[in-house]
């Protein structure tokens, strides 16, 4: 069966070529106008499915070569992407297979093991060169683009409302989860799925192809921010009169 990942020129949507990124920051963040996700470890991408076919960049806005670790991705976003048109940028990662003990996690292994057995009575003899390799899912975790029209003058939160009407979720392809305060369970349990980090996303804030906000602009939109397993440094050291590090707080 051939591959669903376009190795030609990419599209009009090429205009959109290097995903946003978060900056990292020391921060706490207490207001109700901001949305918050995990922070997936994996390989940043840019998926444009355009003519049935996907055309994958990475987060340099590279074209990507089919390595083994992408093998398949093509294929799941172009049969998950609704949209005749789009620019979806998300993570191919192996994280949502490990740790998580939930029934949805469950369903999700049982789903996986059907297809593997259904790929190995197909394809044998094959060998065993894959038999150890990692899973992997595509996470979207926004929409840049639909129907030619680029999103970025388009709030956060819409946005993220578009994705989840273009994005057909399956075991290979996720949404990732967004949550809004309170958010100190959802700190411990992402910390608990192995997670290190999470993003802090203004519910109004625009897509900047290729940019970390400048964080002295006042325009810090976009937040990476740490998974600790104890309090931070400066609370401790406010206590004990210290300097420590110095806590942002952002609040309404």
């Amino acid at each position: 069966m051939s591959s669903s990942v376009s190795s030609g020129t990419p599209t009009e949507m090429d205009a959109v070529t290097v995903p946003q990124q978060p900056i990292e920051a020391n921060a706490e963040v207490l207001s109700v106008e901001w949305l918050f996700e995990p922070f997936w470890p994996g390989i940043r991408l840019l998926a444009r499915r355009s003519g049935g076919r996907v055309h994958l960049t990475d987060a340099a806005g590279d074209d990507i070569e089919l390595a083994p670790e992408l093998r398949g991705a093509g294929d799941v976003l172009a049969a998950s992407v609704l949209a005749a048109d789009a620019v979806v940028d998300g993570i191919w990662t192996a994280q949502p297979f490990i740790r998580d003990r939930s029934p949805d996690r469950a369903w999700a292994e049982t789903l996986a093991a059907g297809e593997r057995e259904a790929d190995a009575a197909r394809d044998a003899p094959r060998g065993s060169a894959d038999d150890d390799a990692p899973r992997r899912a595509f996470v979207a975790v926004d929409l840049v683009e639909i129907d030619g029209q680029p999103l970025g003058e388009v709030p956060f939160q819409e946005r993220r409302r578009l994705l989840e009407s273009v994005i057909e979720v399956g075991v290979h392809v996720r949404l990732s989860p967004i949550v809004k305060q309170p958010l100190a369970g959802w700190l411990v349990a992402w910390r608990a799925n192995g997670f290190t980090h999470y993003v802090a996303k203004h519910m109004n804030s625009r897509y900047r192809p290729g940019q970390r906000i400048d964080p002295g602009r006042g325009n810090e939109e976009w937040l990476k921010l740490s998974l600790r397993t104890r309090a931070p440094r400066g609370f401790f050291a406010s206590m004990l009169g210290g300097r420590g590090d110095r806590v942002r707080r952002i609040s309404d």
